[in-house]
């Protein structure tokens, strides 16, 4: 596969990465215009430069990712290359269309989330109650079997019973995404975790899920939860997963 082609396969999976080009080399082993794919794991995929350079130029393109910046950087003498950081388009998915999903689809929009609300009750997932969001009207697990996941989605559970909870989990999980959140009681949130955890999901996995969701700010009302988590949506996206758990941490709900 092509790089171009690999460039274009990854955007369409919403995936973020770095494209490397040399733009300047004095050495056969690093031809002008050759490029290659960094991703986030550090897997280099193309041949913008020979092995000798191979750890430089992942180190200075995680380093890119990391800062979400384009930059030139010398990854040797005489060689020298652009690192375009490729972000997709930031997606929330919010699985369930109840009442706190009418204000946190807004909320999200307004900050500049790509949003698509699912459930599988059409009255519920309705253009009409979504303004600027794309509804898909559908069995939870039907849909989330035929849509892409990646780096850049965020997914918030707020379903109407654990029941879909486990559903949505189910598809979710195995996949990456930059978030899952998932709303609910102690009680509801231990049954729905458990349950997976007998099914064969690793405890550190359920463990990367935010829940309680949201940043802990006392929010009561379905505004104010929408509030608490859209900042913990922006928090993740800007500070990353370790600074939002911090905050939770902070109050002890981590």
């Amino acid at each position: 596969m092509g790089v171009i082609t690999k460039v274009n396969d990854l955007l369409k999976a919403g995936e973020t990465f770095c494209l490397a080009t040399v733009i300047a080399s004095d050495t056969a082993d690093a031809l002008p215009g050759s490029k290659t794919i960094v991703l986030p794991d550090g897997t280099l995929d193309g041949a913008a430069v020979s092995p000798s350079f191979a750890a430089t130029l992942r180190d200075q393109a995680l380093s890119a990712l990391k800062a979400k910046k384009s930059r030139i950087a010398e990854i040797a003498g005489g060689v020298r290359v652009f690192l375009n950081v490729l972000c997709a388009e930031d997606r929330l998915l919010i699985c369930g269309a109840g009442h706190i999903a009418i204000p946190l689809a807004r909320f999200a929009n307004d900050v500049g989330f790509s949003v698509t609300v699912l459930d599988d009750r059409s009255d519920f997932a309705h253009p009409s109650r979504f303004p600027g969001c794309t509804t898909i009207a559908e069995n939870f697990t039907i849909a989330l079997q035929d849509m892409s996941l990646g780096t850049s989605t965020y997914v918030v559970i707020i379903t109407r019973g654990h029941e879909h909870d486990v559903d949505c989990l189910m598809e979710i999980l195995p996949r990456q995404a930059a978030y899952v959140g998932l709303i609910g009681s102690r009680r509801r949130v231990h049954f729905v975790l458990q349950w997976l955890e007998d099914k064969g999901f690793s405890r550190e996995r359920l463990k990367a899920v935010f829940t309680p969701i949201g940043i802990p700010i006392g929010a009561e009302s379905p505004e104010e939860i929408a509030l608490s988590i859209v900042s913990e949506l922006v928090c993740v996206r800007h500070k990353g997963s370790a600074q939002a758990r911090a905050l939770r941490a902070a109050v002890g709900i981590e």
